[in-house]
């Protein structure tokens, strides 16, 4: 009897040790079959991440061809616009509504010009003044007043006249007004009724003092008249600018010159098919003068 309670209690041991095992042997393959799941979500992310970078490689390999034939263009264009000829559109005594209507169009044909102002006071002239600026067209100095009695009195009169209209436009926006226009141009002769010879000591002391002066071998004709015809205009810029490898275009936009912002279109869009680069005054190699 008491071997076989012996016997009893070592199969009851053997049975609980299998049991054991296979409860372990269950818990391992549970664990061992989330952990291979677990493996096989990794893997499917990482081909998934592998497919995503090889399309991104694949994107970056096109736009790098892209840059490629966009810089060849470029530097053809480069070459090209280096012998084309050049056309310079500047605007003398704004700003004005004028010159709100000019700008409009300019940027509608991604052109940038120069305007030679004076000043003026008012919210809209300083937003004008700041559109000028942010737009990156040229903006230079035309005197405070633009009164020939007052900036053509004395070449003391005229310094200060040109330092008060640059401290206006500095206080507006940031920028120095570098370039300059005399009013009537460098060769003018109704100075002469305020000041006899002024012309020649302001030419040689803008000078003296480092500051480009500009003139134009092209006129608008849009001051030989209140209220220029449209056509006119135009007519007298194309036939003017043919034949120029540089044109210094001279036009108004001030507040009785609407028909030159009516003209401009018409003007960018032929200068345009006859190969014309447009730019502004203070790219210039040299400056445009009478004297």
């Amino acid at each position: 009897m008491k071997v076989v309670r012996v016997k009893a209690s070592f199969g009851t041991a053997a049975a609980a040790v299998i049991a054991a095992l296979l409860i372990a042997c269950a818990a391992l393959f549970v664990f061992m079959r989330a952990r291979l799941t677990r493996l096989q979500n990794a893997l499917t992310l990482e081909n998934a991440r592998a497919s995503l970078l090889e399309r991104e490689l694949d994107e970056l390999k096109e736009s790098h061809d892209k840059l490629l034939q966009s810089y060849a263009e470029l530097e053809k264009t480069k070459a090209e616009e280096k012998d084309a000829p050049r056309v310079y559109l500047t605007f003398d005594d704004g700003p004005s509504d004028n010159t709100e209507k000019i700008l409009d169009t300019l940027a509608k044909y991604n052109v940038k010009a120069t305007f030679f102002i004076i000043g003026k006071q008012g919210g809209k002239a300083a937003a004008l003044y700041r559109r000028l600026a942010d737009e990156g067209h040229a903006v230079g100095n035309h005197t405070y007043s633009h009164k020939y009695s007052e900036i053509y009195s004395s070449t003391e009169k005229f310094w200060e006249q040109y330092e008060k209209n640059d401290e206006f436009f500095y206080t507006l926006t940031g920028r120095h007004l570098t370039l300059l226009r005399f009013p009537g141009g460098s060769n003018n002769t109704v100075s002469e009724r305020y000041c006899r010879g002024i012309m020649n000591k302001l030419t040689r002391q803008a000078k003296e003092r480092g500051i480009n002066y500009f003139d134009w071998n092209v006129s608008s004709l849009d001051a030989e008249a209140e209220h220029q015809k449209k056509s006119v205009i135009i007519n007298a810029v194309l036939s003017q600018c043919k034949g120029k490898k540089r044109a210094v275009v001279l036009m108004h936009d001030n507040s009785t010159k609407k028909t030159t912002a009516e003209a401009l279109p018409e003007i960018i869009e032929t200068l345009k098919a006859r190969g014309f680069v447009f730019d502004t005054l203070d790219n210039i190699e040299a400056p445009v003068r009478f004297k």
